[in-house]
């Protein structure tokens, strides 16, 4: 435990050797018969690889979800859940890199459609009341059926994490999805239901004063781009 507390504070200080350190605990806890611990500490140690400059390894980063996966009770169902939507992640990662390099239609194909597959299985494991996690999964959905073209079930996805944020009280994710919805929406010349998810993007922003300034400033700006294109519209 002490190794792999060790390993938490190097990854808040986006210092690689907390690698070391994860790989260190996790056959401490093989030892000892510590399973659970285990799947937590390579579930740790992918987020290592997945998110820290230094070390970002798309293929360790999938090794080690799929480790933590394996590792899991069946009875857990949010822990499975997690490390599939993990694994989604990676998939769309794989996604977003192969894009910026211009690779072939086939490849990127492949990557969204893996990315769909992990968060659907997420989706079906996670219990009504993990909310956040049902969150994550349905505003990862909405982004990657908007990249594949099919924007109706994109927007269906994005509003049933804005429903599941608003249900755990986190006005500021919803506010940002709201925002990148109405991004969305004025791209696909829906101006007016674009204008509707921008207004109300700004009043869940404004709830958080001068912490969200950028953001609200942001949002402003929106709303004057959307009304502008609107009112080119009427001549």
């Amino acid at each position: 435990m002490s190794v792999e507390q060790l390993g938490h504070i190097l990854r808040e200080q986006g210092k690689p050797e907390c690698g070391t350190a994860y790989e260190e605990a996790i056959p401490l806890y093989r030892r000892i018969g510590d399973q659970p611990a285990e799947a937590v500490a390579a579930f740790n140690l992918g987020h290592a690889y997945m998110n820290l400059p230094t070390l970002r390894d798309l293929a360790e980063a999938e090794g080690w979800y799929r480790h933590s996966l394996e590792l899991r009770d069946e009875r857990d169902r949010q822990g499975q859940a997690r490390c599939l939507g993990q694994l989604g992640l990676v998939a769309y990662e794989r996604f977003e890199e192969a894009q910026a390099a211009e690779h072939a239609e086939e490849e990127l194909l492949r990557h969204l459609n893996d990315a769909v597959g992990f968060y659907h299985q997420a989706l079906d494991l996670l219990p009504p009341d993990a909310v956040d996690d049902l969150a994550v999964a349905h505003n990862a959905l909405g982004a990657i059926y908007q990249n594949a073209g099919d924007f109706d079930r994109a927007l269906s996805h994005w509003r049933e994490a804005i429903r599941y944020w608003e249900a755990a009280g986190s006005l500021y994710h919803a506010a940002t999805a709201r925002r990148n919805v109405a991004l969305a929406l004025a791209q696909a010349g829906r101006l007016a239901d674009a204008r509707e998810y921008a207004h109300a993007a700004l009043r869940n922003f404004e709830t958080y004063g001068d912490r969200a300034a950028d953001k609200i400033e942001k949002t402003q700006g929106l709303i004057a781009a959307i009304e502008r294109d609107m009112e080119s519209l009427k001549h």
